[in-house]
């Protein structure tokens, strides 16, 4: 059997990842610069003997269309089904007649390897008896078997893990779906429906890294979230006053700042920080000072504006870092009422907050009293 450019890969993507929770379906969640689906599909689109990739997605999921594959050559989209299986048979009758070998992968097995797929390809055309083949893994834990309300124990021997890719041949797999459909039968992958029109499938040794993400905590703690960094910084003179408001927190003393908005120049910088992670204008792009609407707004809005625009990019806060360079007020007493209030206002955690206050030592405007700077560095993360 020849492998070269005859090969189609069918990655259903349709899913809701009910069980994954988050914000997003778990094929767009990302693992270092890249979307689980995005790893996915890469794998093959770098292999010559791939000919097309069809990836079956929801007809009303919005986020494909930001994916790097959308516009690769070797790529064709296809809208899924309400099951794994009605995606992978809708994306099935897309293929060219040209194909004669079709690989079935999860979109949600990020981490295989491309040597095991070439693996794969090269233990499929060794053995021409079979039909198709799929990789399973021993079981380390122990298992037990719900019966009603009792758990029974079982040999972990008996069992084993399938996984993806499957490979089979073309008019083989055309069979066994067909059946499926017409029968009205649902199976967790296509090695079932091939068993079931009662074709031959090897399985073969699979391999432990190419795990499967069914869950949030499936994805390892150590895996690099690609954490986007930036930095923002405000200054304000004083005038004087009744208090000032820094982080939505007042602040009793005998100052104000001056400022056409509200002048809580804690959120400015942090707002211009955010924004600056996510590769965005800062805060005088979005609330110039010489709009009427913005006289006296509370800065409030404009971080919540702020993290509305990095939502659009599934982007949100990851931790925040800043300094308050002032002679007075003192800030030392309000360090844990800004923690509280800005770990509302963030929804992250007060030990993702930095909260530090310092002096210019008499030296210029601020050191005679009679100015404030806010010095911030924050952090952002994947939405999941």
């Amino acid at each position: 059997m020849n492998l070269k450019n005859n090969i189609a890969v069918i990655i259903p993507a349709a899913g809701s990842s009910s069980r994954f929770g988050g914000k997003i379906s778990k094929q767009f969640i990302k693992i270092g610069n890249e979307t689980v689906l995005e790893r996915s599909v890469s794998k093959f689109l770098e292999i010559e003997s791939v000919k097309k990739v069809y990836v079956a997605v929801d007809q009303n999921e919005t986020l494909i269309k930001s994916q790097s594959f959308i516009n690769h050559p070797k790529v064709t989209m296809t809208f899924g089904g309400s099951s794994r299986s009605e995606s992978v048979h809708k994306a099935f009758l897309a293929i060219e007649n040209d194909m004669d070998t079709i690989v079935i992968h999860d979109a949600a097995r990020p981490w295989v390897s491309q040597e095991f797929i070439n693996e794969l390809f090269l233990e499929f055309m060794k053995d021409q008896s079979i039909h198709g083949l799929y990789p399973a893994i021993s079981i380390n834990d122990s298992l037990r078997m719900k019966k009603g309300d009792d758990l029974i124990p079982v040999d972990r021997e008996d069992f084993l893990s399938i996984q993806t890719p499957q490979i089979f041949k073309k008019e083989s797999l055309e069979i066994a779906l067909n059946q499926m459909i017409k029968q009205n039968l649902s199976f967790t992958d296509e090695s079932q429906a091939m068993e079931s029109a009662g074709f031959k499938i090897k399985e073969i040794p699979g391999e432990r890294s190419n795990l499967k993400i069914t869950f949030a905590d499936d994805i390892p703690s150590n895996v690099d979230n690609n954490h986007r960094i930036g930095r923002g910084v405000d200054f304000h003179r004083f005038k004087p006053g009744e208090g000032i408001t820094l982080g939505n927190v007042f602040i009793d003393c005998n100052l104000s700042i001056v400022a056409h908005s509200d002048g809580d120049i804690v959120l400015h910088a942090l707002s211009d920080a955010l924004l600056g992670a996510g590769g965005l204008k800062d805060i005088g792009y979005y609330f110039p000072d010489t709009d009427i609407k913005n006289k006296d707004l509370s800065s409030v809005k404009i971080i919540e504006e702020s993290l509305r625009l990095l939502e659009e990019k599934n982007l949100q806060p990851h931790n925040i870092d800043f300094v308050v360079v002032c002679e007075q007020p003192k800030i030392q007493p309000y360090v844990e009422s800004l923690k509280k209030s800005l770990s509302s206002i963030l929804n992250i955690g007060e030990d993702c907050i930095g909260v530090k206050a310092t002096t210019a030592e008499g030296m210029g405007i601020i050191g005679e009293g009679n100015g404030i700077a806010v010095f911030a560095i924050a952090s952002l993360e994947h939405i999941r």
